[in-house]
């Protein structure tokens, strides 16, 4: 019979190397280089700010107009021109989802966890 011991060892150290592969830089942010203090969301995006808190902001795609953004789909959260980044505000400890009025893009998700 295997040692129970070890096999639980080798267990946790094989859910540590998934863990931080799960929270890489890399997976942390599509289309963000930074994700600690700050993060961009574009519409279509999924981001994860690992600080708390951070600071948000939300970048168009190139075009014409202004457009509000609206958090969870009813709280205005900023103001979009085509093709600009703004900024959102500061958040803390949450999920958020972020659309584009008036326009056919897809939601942003934002979520803000831990601390650096």
């Amino acid at each position: 019979m295997k040692n129970p011991t070890r096999i639980v060892s080798r267990f946790t150290s094989a859910l540590g190397a998934i863990g931080l592969a799960v929270l890489s830089p890399e997976s942390l942010a599509t289309g963000s280089a930074n994700t600690f203090f700050e993060v961009t969301v574009r519409p279509g995006s999924s981001v994860i700010c690992a600080s708390d808190p951070c600071t948000v902001y939300f970048e168009t795609p190139a075009g014409t107009g202004t457009h509000d953004i609206l958090q969870n789909g009813t709280v205005k959260a900023g103001v979009a021109v085509g093709g600009q980044r703004v900024s959102l505000g500061v958040y803390s400890n949450e999920s958020l989802v972020f659309r584009v009025e008036g326009t056919d893009l897809p939601v942003a998700y934002l979520t803000v966890v831990g601390s650096p």
